[in-house]
């Protein structure tokens, strides 16, 4: 058996240096100083966004430029999946199925939109991803499926059909994409809970317990943006839950979605997880201003999220030799991208950089 040293030196060297990169933001901070959209793609071409910013010359189109870098995103993930081997190459596979899922979920929305409310859809086709990413997936038969039943079949070979046979037609006309989507997500959820259990030794504690909090995170987020802000009713809130992690389990969120959707109170279901956060919501509860919910709600979530960056942020500073660096990377990586898209939308629609900053934070 290799040893970690062996396994993950090169890779974990040459990763934490493209992180190290990545976090001196200085890409960022040359597109904030851009002062126009065409000035910032010159910059994501001197950055090696070079694929990015040819598309932009050819076509003039954002969400083409779009296309290209989540296209490098998935060329990132498969590279590293290249260099690994055996249960870690099998978790970064499922990684990059989680950017495979969301393809798939953009194609059934442009379908939903067509079949259910006979909107033109042609047009969005062209950004859509239709070459591999993890499946053999026949994205022609896909995207132009007409029936339900039709977009099943195109997916006959994935998993992704047993999901979406729990559906139909009538369900999905009558109740819309949600559950749907959520079910693909969880399945996707148990597919990387799988893959962390599969590691042995410090892999596997370093990727369960990245997996463990992001699920909890994501229970909490959906707790506070959908039982509280969208105040849905209970059986529903608790099929949306991922039903992993101690989130999940807890009492507390039990009784948060018994409680009638207008009495909920986001400061108790956070008070043994986040107290600090629990005291800056206290006196949100009662407030059913919708602007005030708004700016709440979003106020909750960039604090969840900044948990989730510490969490990686202390995965630089420990074992140099496990899978967490490749986890750190593409979480770095994914961040860096939604981050350039940001920006090259806040220029193209003339947003003030401080206000695009402010957004990003």
């Amino acid at each position: 058996m290799k040893s970690s040293v062996s396994t993950y030196g090169f890779i974990n060297a040459k990763l934490k240096a493209k992180i190290g990169n990545i976090r001196k933001n200085e890409l960022e901070d040359s597109l904030l100083k851009a002062g126009s959209l065409v000035e910032a793609i010159g910059i994501l071409r001197e950055h090696g966004y070079i694929q990015a910013a040819d598309t932009f010359d050819k076509t003039g189109d954002l969400q083409m430029v779009e296309l290209s870098l989540l296209k490098d995103v998935i060329s990132d993930y498969q590279s590293v999946k290249n260099l690994t081997t055996d249960y870690p190459k099998q978790l970064v596979t499922t990684l990059l199925t989680k950017l495979e899922v969301e393809n798939i979920k953009n194609i059934i929305r442009l379908w939903y939109s067509s079949a259910v409310h006979h909107r033109p859809i042609t047009y969005r086709t062209s950004y859509l991803i239709k070459e591999k990413i993890v499946n053999n997936i026949n994205y022609v038969s896909l995207i132009n499926a007409i029936t339900y039943e039709n977009i099943i079949d195109s997916l006959k070979s994935t998993w992704y059909a047993q999901v979406l046979k729990k559906f139909d037609f009538e369900i999905i006309a009558r109740d819309g994409l949600f559950e749907l989507e959520t079910e693909l997500d969880k399945y996707w959820y148990r597919l990387y809970m799988d893959s962390c259990n599969s590691l042995s030794g410090d892999d596997k504690i370093v990727a369960s317990k990245i997996a463990l909090t992001e699920i909890n995170l994501k229970n909490l987020l959906m707790l506070v943006r959908y039982g509280w802000f969208h105040k849905m009713e209970a059986s529903k809130l608790a099929n949306s839950l991922f039903p992993m992690g101690n989130v999940y389990s807890d009492k507390n969120t039990l009784d948060y979605i018994k409680t009638t959707p207008k009495s909920r109170q986001p400061e108790l279901l956070v008070r043994e997880k986040f107290p600090i956060l629990a005291d800056k919501i206290k006196d949100i509860t009662n407030n059913d201003n919708k602007a005030t919910m708004i700016n709440q709600t979003r106020f909750i979530e960039r604090f969840l999220l900044e948990e989730k960056r510490k969490i990686y942020q202390r995965i630089l500073g420990g074992k140099p030799f496990t899978i967490g660096i490749p986890l750190a990377y593409f979480y770095y990586r994914e961040e860096q991208y939604y981050m350039i898209c940001g920006i090259l939308g806040g220029k193209y629609y003339g947003v003030d950089s401080e206000k695009i900053k402010g957004i990003l934070s």
